[in-house]
């Protein structure tokens, strides 16, 4: 038999001899051919899983498929080919029936796999770019069954070839990119695109489609009550459209089927004339006539997956024709039959108007949500956006942790599901414990009157799959949705399961620090986390809305720019989260002068394959180890000890405060929990047997260990690695403490803000931090949307992407990756490396590439990156962490515990610091003149303006206060005001509750004053004992305002609050 497989005989017998067959028996028995060919794609991906070393399987034939898609072994079209080989073989094999037809579309199928595997793996050309079927002969199958069984015993051994495949990065960049490019040239027909790629997602999406059998051209096929049916060649008046989709008997929908990777028409011209030409009959219905188009919905597809790079050459671009401004869209999967006619009858226009027409009142009522006014504020921001702003199908949400972003959120979501304006929202969190942390609360909040949300409309958990028809909110998390939708169980979820989408903890996947655990595993390849989660979000065709305290740079490029911002120091100034003291700094030898191995010396390893510490070779020169790694490069238990020795000093295990400490590794927070134990005791105090816990991934039952932390005594100190450091409110959280560096100024927000919650229970008025490692010193320069590249991106996956990249703007932004992964290693390669690095880059230092690449045009920038290639392949090699940490056992000792008070070196340098500032601006800001020459006519905007400049400056009252205690040795709990006018009319400092309360002395000895006056001036102290201000428009705001406010209280004033108010701010700034 003359076989096109040929050229796998001498390589791959194996794979030869299931070809042979499948061919032999396409004219004895379709069906068999079928399963055969499934074999040879079962082989075949094997051997590919083989030859790029990927370990132990033991899933399935559609589980290792859609793995070697997300590792970025299979191209989609190769992923898609193997699938429909896969599906076409168990139907066969099930069934027991296959067609002549199907059978032999299947062996072209199984050709074009052969093609690439051999063209990729051996390095060859086939010059045959279409599969021929050879004649029948009468070669009986028996003998090639016979032949098959035999070879299928003797086992090859590719353990050569393997070794030769993976002999370095350079050879396996090499081969994805042979990969790529063999996968782009095979030779796809229109129709082989839509029965390999198109068909299998149109089936996905809820509608009977088979090109073969479904087609109007051939078979006659007519839409059918009861049966929602994608027909294939439907006649469009001399002219077929690809496919035409009825619901029932009704047609919705037209789409263009176009060759796989030509370019799709954007503006889907030839959809547009279909729509026109249609002619109607008595076989199926239309639903109108808009201009001269017959279909509401038009599509157009190759059938390739949506790349952004090559927008017009993948995605399903969709219009809705009835809107004459409306824009041709790329959609990420097709729309159901359901949520197609959802579209079709939905009136947005109408759900707009209902949702701005709808008051805020009961989400401010104190018996339910009780949302604050910036609450408030920023659910209308988010809603305008939603309602005017038709190009931006997103809203970021940028509020501080403890701001009440949950309750926010649930107040926004309950009224865009009352005003229907959303049909189902999926709020999806990157962690279990997050998803079920916000499920209660939309379980426990009062929302309306006595109802809470879940008590008026549907909710599903995690654990529902698929949501129903009654369901208005279902939470998820990014891991569940990655398997479900790239993973191979996706089982019903179209494109518009959810018309919108909550991403709580924005940020999250871009923490440079985070450890993965084991819900992270799936996203350890290259397709990293990050696109990961941005393909999920992107797959439905859904309005997303971003809730986050600290942005990242992928935050506001998913997400857009906040359209509301409200900070911490905002939170802090308006009172309502806690502010911190200047962080203690407890300084050791070995954390100021580093950790010395002499030349000579043998340093010790822990190796943890052999769970042994092990002795390297001796150094051939010094090697120093500075802060920055201990505990991650280096295992240094004494300078711990010293460090927690100066601890348990500053800690109450027993007190209502809590302490949240955090550690590298589980390992590292073992050893500190243990440390305290002894450390507590060792100065006499006995600790309760639970008071101290490690809560992490790996403690047992991390969940109950996190509620225990919150709602009882014990634990009091917890030591965490990643699972505390964002998305948990614990208000009782006192103290801080530091014994990992962070690279990160986003995680390093996220983890202070464990402790910026205000609670009264236990009277907390602020917080403290602990720095053992310096990592407030290392980051305070950082800006809050500092761009720090993607760490899991390899330099020569960015490189090879340029291939695929052809707009100038792209191109510049490759550029830009590629700098910033460079910056993050220049230090080390300048201290470690350089020569090599100058050799690799043909005479230049990293300073003079970056210099270049930022420096050029983006097609120079193309050329410049092209040039470099053995630069990015040396680069990404991991020289720069060890494989064991070091062991140290030097000595260390305590040496004293600092303040960190920003640039000022001293206490008295910050206060010496302000007062220049002062002096130099006070001419200059408005708001610093009125507080010097007449105090007492500041109004409460003006004071919030300034605290913030001043805040920006690095200048609050709680620093300035423990620099004046320290300096002075004078504990004062002065106010911004105080200080202000203390260092610029050299006043002496008088504290906030003094000076209120003297105010109010003179007050009270002005005249008598009656009952409820005297009840009223009062409550005008306290006011002013927790405020600053007092002024004529607060006492229409609560809590004056439920009581009557200015007018009530003016009454029963006689009518001369106004000049009391007056007399009360003139008495409190008396100099």
């Amino acid at each position: 038999m003359n076989t096109n497989f040929s050229f796998l005989q001498q390589q791959y017998p194996n794979l030869f001899a299931i070809s042979e067959l499948s061919e032999k028996l396409i004219y004895i028995d379709p069906s068999s051919s079928l399963a055969k060919s499934r074999l040879f794609s079962e082989k075949l991906s094997q051997l590919v899983w083989e030859f790029e070393e990927l370990g132990e399987f033991s899933g399935s034939q559609n589980d290792r498929i859609y793995r070697l898609a997300n590792v970025n072994v299979a191209p989609d079209i190769i992923a898609s080919i193997l699938h429909t080989v896969r599906k076409s073989g168990n139907k066969a094999s099930h069934d027991g029936i296959g067609s002549f037809q199907e059978a032999h579309f299947i062996l072209k199928k199984c050709f074009q796999l052969a093609k690439w595997f051999y063209e990729t793996y051996e390095q060859d050309y086939i010059e045959i770019t279409s599969y021929t079927l050879p004649e029948k002969e009468d070669t009986a199958s028996d003998a090639l069954s016979e032949k098959l069984e035999k070879l299928s015993k003797e086992l090859t051994n590719y353990k050569n070839k393997i070794a030769e495949l993976n002999k370095s990065k350079e050879e396996v960049e090499s081969r994805k990119q042979r990969s790529d490019n063999r996968a782009r040239n095979l030779d796809l027909t229109e129709e082989d695109t839509r029965i390999t790629l198109i068909d299998p997602k149109l089936k996905e999406a809820g509608w009977e489609c088979d090109t073969l059998l479904l087609n109007n051209k051939t078979n006659k096929t007519l839409p059918q009550k009861g049966r929602n049916m994608a027909i294939a060649e439907w006649p469009c008046d001399g002219k077929w459209a690809d496919y035409a989709l009825f619901v029932g008997t009704t047609l919705y929908a037209i789409v263009e089927a176009k060759k796989y990777a030509s370019d799709i028409s954007t503006n889907l011209r030839q959809s547009n004339i279909y729509a026109k030409r249609l002619v109607e009959s008595e076989d199926f219905e239309t639903l109108g006539k808009w201009q001269e188009y017959k279909v509401p919905f038009l599509f157009s597809t190759n059938g390739r997956d949506y790349l952004e790079q090559i927008r017009t050459k993948s995605g399903i671009w969709f219009l809705d024709i009835r809107n004459e401004r409306s824009h041709a869209k790329p959609l990420r999967g097709w729309f159901s039959p359901k949520g197609l006619v959802d579209l079709y009858e939905r009136d947005i226009e109408a759900e707009n108007k209902k949702l701005e027409l709808s008051d805020y009142d009961y989400l401010q009522d104190t018996n339910g949500l009780g949302l604050r006014d910036y609450q408030i504020e920023a659910i209308k921001n988010v809603e305008k956006n939603i309602t005017t702003n038709f190009e931006e199908h997103r809203s970021l949400l940028v509020m501080a942790t403890g701001t009440g972003k949950t309750r926010t959120v649930i107040g926004l979501s309950y009224r865009l599901i009352k005003s229907n304006r959303f049909k189902r929202i999926l709020f999806l969190t990157d962690r279990k414990l997050l998803a079920q942390q916000a499920f209660g609360s939309y379980q426990d909040n009062k929302v309306e009157g006595i109802n809470t949300f879940s008590e008026v409309y549907k909710m599903e958990y995690t654990k529902t799959l698929i949501p129903d028809s009654e369901t208005r909110l279902h939470f998820a998390t990014v891991q569940s949705m990655v398997k479900r939708l790239f993973y191979g169980e996706n089982d019903g979820l179209s494109i518009d399961t959810y018309d919108c989408i909550i991403i709580d903890e924005a940020h999250r996947g871009y923490n440079l620090d985070k450890e993965l655990d084991e819900e992270d595993l799936e996203f350890k390849n290259q397709d990293d986390y990050v696109s990961q989660y941005k393909k999920v979000i992107e797959y439905f065709n859904a309005y997303i809305i971003g809730l986050t305290a600290t942005p990242a740079l992928h935050t506001t490029e998913i997400f857009g720019k906040p359209v509301f911002s409200y900070s911490y120091r905002q939170a802090v100034i308006d009172g309502f989260l806690s502010d911190h003291e200047p962080p203690y700094r407890i300084k050791t030898r070995l954390s100021e002068e580093g950790i010395l191995w002499k030349k000579g010396e043998r340093p010790k390893v822990f190796n943890p394959e052999t769970n042994k510490i092990e002795e390297l070779a001796e150094l051939e020169d010094d090697l120093l180890v500075e802060i920055e790694q201990f505990n991650k490069l280096v295992i240094t238990p004494e300078y711990n000890r010293k460090v927690l020795q100066e601890l348990v000093k500053q800690l109450d295990p027993d007190s209502e405060e809590k302490t949240l400490i955090f550690a590298v590794r589980d390992s590292h927070a073992d050893m500190i929990v243990d440390m305290l134990y002894e450390e507590f005791e060792n100065i006499g105090l006995e600790v309760p047997q639970k008071a101290i816990q490690k809560i992490t991934g790996a403690a047992y039952d991390p969940e109950q260990l996190t509620k225990e932390y919150k709602n009882e005594k014990f634990p009091n100190i917890a030591v965490t690695v990643d699972l505390l450091t964002t998305g948990i409110d614990v208000p009782k959280i006192c103290n801080l403490v530091f014994l990992r560096r962070v690279g990160s100024r986003i995680l390093y927000e996220q983890m202070i803000g464990r402790a910026t919650r205000l609670c009264p229970e236990i009277n907390k008025e602020d917080f403290k931090i602990f720095d053992a490692v310096r990592v407030h010193e290392a980051l305070q320069d950082y800006t809050q949307m500092k761009p720090v590249s993607n760490p899991n991106t390899s330099f020569t996956q960015l490189v090879n992407e340029l291939d695929d990249i052809s707009s100038d703007e792209r191109i510049k932004t490759q550029g830009e990756q590629l700098i910033a992964k460079l910056q993050r290693k220049r230090k080390k390669i300048e201290e470690d490396s350089l020569e090599e690095f100058i050799y690799m880059a043909g005479g230049k230092e990293p300073k003079e590439v970056i210099q270049a690449i930022k420096n050029a045009s983006a097609q120079e920038v193309k050329a410049i990156i092209k040039e470099f290639k053995g630069l990015w392949n040396y680069l990404d090699k991991k020289v720069y962490r060890p494989k064991h940490q070091l062991i140290s056992d030097h000595a260390d000792e305590y040496l004293g515990t600092d303040r960190d008070y920003g640039n000022a070196k001293k206490p008295e340098d910050y206060i010496e610091n302000f007062k220049k500032f002062l002096k130099e601006n006070q001419n200059k800001i408005a708001a610093l003149k009125v507080i010097v020459s007449s105090p007492s006519t500041l109004d409460r905007q003006s004071l919030k303006e300034l605290r913030l400049l001043l805040d920006q400056e690095g200048y609050n009252a709680k620093t300035l206060n423990a620099a004046w205690r320290d300096v002075k040795n004078q504990d004062i709990a002065a106010d911004i005001i105080a200080y202000i006018r203390t260092l610029s009319l050299d006043i002496d400092l008088v504290g906030h509750e003094e000076r209120v309360n003297r105010a109010f002395e003179k007050v009270n000895n002005m005249k008598p004053w009656n009952r409820i006056q005297q009840k009223w001036l009062d409550r005008f102290q306290k006011q002013l004992l927790a405020e600053t201000i007092l002024t004529k428009e607060d006492l229409d705001k609560e809590p004056f305002k439920s009581e009557g406010g200015y007018n009530r209280i003016n009454k029963q004033f006689e009518q001369q609050l106004d000049d009391l108010l007056k007399t009360i701010n003139d008495n409190l700034y008396v100099a």
